[in-house]
Protein backbone atom coordinates (compact mmCIF):
# COMPACT_ATOMS: atom_id res chain seq x y z
CA UNK A 1 0.00 0.00 0.00
CA UNK A 2 2.72 2.46 0.95
CA UNK A 3 4.60 1.85 -2.31
CA UNK A 4 1.47 2.45 -4.37
CA UNK A 5 0.67 5.69 -2.55
CA UNK A 6 4.18 7.15 -2.74
CA UNK A 7 4.04 6.87 -6.53
CA UNK A 8 0.91 9.02 -6.78
CA UNK A 9 1.42 12.61 -7.87
CA UNK A 10 -0.15 14.76 -5.18
CA UNK A 11 0.56 12.49 -2.21
CA UNK A 12 2.96 14.55 -0.11
CA UNK A 13 3.50 11.97 2.63
CA UNK A 14 2.28 8.55 3.67
CA UNK A 15 1.93 9.08 7.41
CA UNK A 16 0.91 5.56 8.36
CA UNK A 17 -0.37 2.27 6.97
CA UNK A 18 -1.89 -0.36 9.25
CA UNK A 19 -2.84 -3.71 7.83
CA UNK A 20 -4.29 -4.67 11.21
CA UNK A 21 -6.83 -1.84 11.32
CA UNK A 22 -6.89 -1.41 7.52
CA UNK A 23 -6.29 2.33 7.91
CA UNK A 24 -4.06 4.59 5.86
CA UNK A 25 -3.23 8.19 6.71
CA UNK A 26 -1.77 10.38 3.98
CA UNK A 27 -1.01 14.06 3.49
CA UNK A 28 -1.88 15.39 0.05
CA UNK A 29 -0.91 18.50 -1.84
CA UNK A 30 -3.89 20.80 -2.14
CA UNK A 31 -5.35 20.87 -5.65
CA UNK A 32 -3.13 18.08 -7.05
CA UNK A 33 -5.25 15.03 -6.25
CA UNK A 34 -8.99 14.55 -6.15
CA UNK A 35 -10.65 12.56 -3.41
CA UNK A 36 -12.03 10.20 -6.04
CA UNK A 37 -8.55 9.52 -7.47
CA UNK A 38 -7.07 8.87 -4.02
CA UNK A 39 -9.86 6.44 -3.15
CA UNK A 40 -9.31 4.60 -6.43
CA UNK A 41 -5.57 4.23 -5.75
CA UNK A 42 -6.27 2.75 -2.32
CA UNK A 43 -9.02 0.44 -3.58
CA UNK A 44 -6.83 -0.78 -6.45
CA UNK A 45 -3.67 -1.21 -4.38
CA UNK A 46 -5.08 -3.69 -1.87
CA UNK A 47 -8.60 -5.15 -1.84
CA UNK A 48 -8.39 -5.64 1.93
CA UNK A 49 -8.58 -1.85 2.39
CA UNK A 50 -11.78 0.14 1.85
CA UNK A 51 -11.15 3.81 1.19
CA UNK A 52 -13.15 6.63 2.73
CA UNK A 53 -12.42 10.19 3.77
CA UNK A 54 -12.10 11.41 7.33
CA UNK A 55 -13.63 14.71 8.29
Amino acid sequence: MQDALTKVDGVAEVVSVSRQTKKVVVKVEKGKLTNKALIKVIDDADPRFTASLAN
